[in-house]
């Protein structure tokens, strides 16, 4: 079968299936902005994950877009968790961004840019020697034989690379301000993902990544807990804004934009190849 027309077909055989339950539940008209936010999500969602595991990545998908639409999405669940107004939601919420994140995170380590994965854990007992010496790779970038645009790309980026994690922990639990605990969850996330690069070829294993990839959530934590930020922005997160419904819904109607957008984009371009 066609890729694109199976694609299509689980696509509304889970809509079939998420109707019907709602039907059977009464909630199909009184639910109809949770409705309608949870359909563009997992349409956006679903053309995301079908667009990075299908040969349209390499041409329709790159980091900038990557993040923007993941950020559309943070945005549309910020907005719809405004206009709902309930404290339940806002800590559904957390787990939902850190969810997108993870969804993102692992799209930039392992797909956009990169060969299809190819599993070797062969490649685990030949890791290359120099990558297992601390700061051999970095300081090789200062040497003066890189670009700029390499140094900020391996260095800079490998430094915030976690650095959102590390913000939503935060924001989930005042437990994560402290960095000892975030880096329970950190730690294991940074040493798998330089492990599967290994594995699967999409990248190599350095000591050096983990080093810059623990540095950012350290360094960042330190910040944003010794000026008290993260209280104050805490509080942005399970903020009703009363009486602000103009604005609630505004920032709900231009969060709806990009992922409508990349919806009719990747839809076209599967009814196109069916």
């Amino acid at each position: 079968m066609n890729d694109y027309l199976l694609y299509l077909l689980i696509i509304i055989t889970i809509l079939l299936i998420y109707f019907l339950y709602k039907i059977k539940n009464k909630k199909l008209f009184k639910e109809k902005i949770k409705i309608f936010t949870e359909l563009i999500f997992f349409l956006t969602t679903s053309s995301f994950i079908f667009i990075l595991f299908s040969a349209f990545r390499y041409t329709n998908m790159n980091y900038l877009k990557a993040i923007i639409i993941i950020v559309s999405l943070f945005l549309l669940v910020f907005s719809f968790g405004l206009i709902t107004n309930n404290e339940k939601n806002y800590k559904t919420n957390i787990n939902i961004y850190i969810g997108l994140y993870l969804t993102l995170l692992f799209s930039i380590t392992f797909l956009i840019g990169r060969p299809r994965l190819n599993f070797n854990f062969n490649r685990i007992t030949s890791i290359y020697k120099d990558s297992l010496i601390p700061f051999n790779t970095i300081s090789l970038y200062f040497s003066g034989n890189a670009s700029f645009k390499s140094i900020i790309y391996n260095i800079f980026g490998n430094i915030i690379m976690l650095v959102p994690l590390s913000f939503l922990l935060m924001i989930k639990n005042k437990k994560y301000n402290n960095i000892l605990k975030q880096l329970l969850i950190i730690i294991p996330i940074v040493i798998f993902i330089e492990l599967f690069q290994e594995i699967t070829w999409t990248g190599a294993f350095d000591i050096d990544d983990i080093i810059l990839n623990l540095t950012g959530p350290v360094l960042f934590t330190f910040l944003i807990t010794r000026f008290n930020f993260i209280d104050k922005i805490r509080k942005l997160f399970y903020n009703t804004f009363k009486d602000k419904k103009v604005i609630k819904y505004l920032i709900y109607i231009i969060s709806l934009i990009i992922p409508i957008i990349f919806i009719i984009e990747v839809t076209t371009k599967v009814i196109i190849y069916i």
